[in-house]
């Protein structure tokens, strides 16, 4: 039997945000190349639809999953599978789609969990 050597990463980042949101893509991007970095991956190609309701027609996906079925992409990173659908059933079925090209699918840890602050009255106190 022979061992193959793994493929080369391929990653890319796929966000997208209703209504646009550039300072918020920018820190979600920034957050998703320094997630790269720390699992050893080259800097990932950038899939944006900004603006783009997750129902309507979005076209960096489209290119996205194109370019993972020509196996150019192998590893997608995204903040968290709601970036594909609102709809929970529509998330797991964009990653599930994304899997059955052979892509690996990274998001962001502890997406949603806001560090803990006390109320202000307790900080000013």
């Amino acid at each position: 039997m022979l061992d193959h050597p793994p493929l080369p990463a391929r990653p890319a980042l796929y966000l997208r945000c209703y209504p646009a949101d550039p300072a918020g893509l920018e820190y979600q991007r920034a957050a998703l190349e320094r997630l790269a970095r720390s699992r050893g991956l080259p800097v990932p190609a950038a899939f944006v639809d900004d603006g783009v309701r997750s129902g309507d027609r979005r076209p960096a996906l489209e290119r996205l999953v194109e370019r993972a079925g020509q196996g150019w992409v192998n590893v997608v990173l995204v903040p968290g599978p709601f970036v594909f659908s609102l709809d929970d059933r529509g998330a797991r079925a964009a990653v599930r789609r994304l899997e059955a090209l052979g892509c690996a699918v990274l998001d962001l840890p502890g997406r949603g969990v806001l560090p803990h602050r006390p109320p202000v009255a307790a900080r000013t106190a």
